[in-house]
C-alpha cells in the first residue's frame, strides 16, 4: 500500500510515514512546509521516464483536466 493512497491529511502522511520507517533515523520521505509564494517539490520515478519526462506529462495532464473543468463550469454557469 501506498501514502499516497492511504493519507488523505498532512496529520496522517505524518503518521504513515513515520509508520512506513524502518528505523527513527531512516529519512523523512516527505516534508510539509507553508510558503506563500514558493512551492518546492521533488520528482522521483521507476528509471523509466526522467524527472522533466514525468513532470511535463503530469502538466499536460493537469491542463487537460483544467481545461475540461473549464468546460464544464461554464456550462454550468449557461444553465
Amino acid at each position: 500500500e501506498y501514502a499516497w493512497e492511504t493519507a488523505t491529511y498532512t496529520e496522517d502522511l505524518r503518521v504513515l510515514q513515520e509508520t512506513m520507517k524502518k528505523k527513527e533515523e531512516d529519512d523523512d520521505f516527505v516534508t510539509v512546509e507553508h510558503s506563500d509564494n514558493k512551492f518546492i517539490f521533488a520528482v522521483e520515478g521507476t528509471g523509466a521516464m526522467d524527472a522533466e519526462e514525468i513532470l511535463m506529462s503530469s502538466m499536460r495532464v493537469l491542463k487537460d483536466r483544467l481545461n475540461y473543468l473549464a468546460t464544464v463550469v461554464e456550462q454550468v454557469k449557461d444553465m
